[in-house]
């Protein structure tokens, strides 16, 4: 039997909630969004159910984003497809008025209920957000990511300083088209080196590690969250990870260099 719960979003922290999820729509247009009473964990990938290319996550307190005054008793669980079109939605919200939402659920199991339909709300705006059939996004839990990317299980680390970040984020727009994706990662003599092949190389940062060379795809560039920080990312065996409070993203290694 399907149940409705009503919600208020928080007006203060509408425009960080949203921008979240626009940042999610850089990975993919379906974004799955979990709400428990503790966490709001939503996540975009691109990828199969063998193979995840890109993934990226937020988790953030569920009583800074949303008023919800019953317990819930199972994690409600909603897909949006279209996200890019839900943003632009989004913003004809009005902060100075209420913001309400109604999810429409039902029960799978034990644990998860999903959305059926969400409307929202506000002043004398009133949207519908279209929701996805739950095989249109592989299903991950918290508990699975978290044990997935325990940094314990690295292989080695590397530091980019922010202002290192921007130049390398300016030199691959700059070369950017459809035979120039790859950003390269080496390591030569303890030195770290980040360059696109016969264009431009810069070193960022003196490690440790031996000789050592890898290739992402530079379109994810875009989705590293870095804040005006130093930012650190972590080498797993097949993929990189970069992590804040909130986030966590992973970019598989480029395996195919004939594109």
């Amino acid at each position: 039997m399907s149940q409705k719960l009503k919600i208020l979003l928080e007006q203060s922290n509408f425009d960080d909630l949203l921008s979240k999820i626009k940042d999610l729509t850089k990975i993919s247009d379906t974004i799955k969004i979990k709400i428990d009473n503790d966490s709001i964990f939503m996540y975009a990938m691109i990828g199969s159910e063998s193979i995840v290319l890109a993934f990226k996550s937020y988790e953030i307190p569920t009583k800074d984003y949303l008023l919800i005054k019953e317990e819930l008793t199972h994690t409600i669980n909603i897909i949006i497809t279209s996200a890019k079109r839900f943003v632009k939605n989004m913003s004809f919200i009005k902060k100075d008025h209420k913001i309400e939402m109604m999810i429409i659920h039902k029960a799978e199991n034990d644990n998860n209920s999903e959305a059926r339909s969400v409307q929202i709300k506000n002043d004398k705006f009133k949207l519908n957000i279209e929701t996805g059939e739950t095989s249109e996004i592989k299903e991950i839990t918290k508990e699975q990511l978290n044990k997935r990317l325990d940094l314990k299980n690295k292989n080695w680390s590397f530091r980019i300083k922010n202002s290192d970040f921007n130049d390398i984020k300016s030199l691959s727009t700059i070369n950017s088209d459809d035979t120039r994706r790859i950003l390269n990662i080496n390591i030569e003599d303890y030195k770290v080196f980040i360059s696109e092949t016969n264009l431009w190389e810069i070193e960022i940062d003196y490690i440790t590690e031996e000789n050592k060379q890898l290739s992402i795809n530079k379109k994810f560039l875009s989705s590293i969250n870095d804040g005006g920080k130093d930012i650190d990312a972590h080498v797993f065996e097949t993929f990189i990870l970069i992590k804040d409070d909130e986030s966590q993203l992973m970019i598989s290694f480029e395996q195919d260099f004939t594109q």
